[in-house]
């Protein structure tokens, strides 16, 4: 009889095991899965800034090239509007008069994902700045 009374135990002991299996693993699962969007957000959101600057280093790039004298006259603030939207960002200042030969640029990119637009991050900005450098003379030797 006590070889019957340990099997009950040993029984009941391995029902309690796959009970608490049956918890856990919904529970690891849905945190699985928070950390995979956050983790695919925050990736989303360092994509996007990296994207912003590199923009904004463009446009300030265009902005001041408008000021090289050329045969046709550019306006700094539509060369980098026109830099900015080939590249899906929005241009959201440009201190970029003609003939100062700088410029200084803020633009925004939307971020994508779920969480991180919905707490209101859905645009990240960057800035940049660029100065027209003089020509140097060409030294051309003896």
């Amino acid at each position: 009889m006590n070889r019957h009374r340990r099997a009950a135990n040993a029984r009941r002991a391995d029902a309690d095991a796959e009970g608490g299996v049956t918890l856990v693993l919904p529970m690891l699962l849905w945190v699985a899965t928070l950390v995979a969007i956050v983790t695919i957000d925050i990736a989303g959101y360092l994509v996007a800034a990296s994207r912003a600057q590199a923009l904004a280093d463009a446009a300030a790039l265009a902005a001041v090239s408008a000021d090289v004298p050329l045969d046709g006259a550019l306006v700094p603030v539509v060369e980098a509007d026109r830099v900015v939207r080939a590249g899906d960002g929005q241009l959201e200042r440009c201190t970029c008069e003609p003939g100062s030969e700088r410029a200084a640029v803020t633009v925004s990119v939307p971020v994508p994902g779920l969480v991180i637009p919905r707490i209101g991050a859905s645009r990240v900005a960057a800035d940049a700045t660029a100065v027209l450098a003089p020509p140097v003379p060409w030294d051309r030797g003896p």
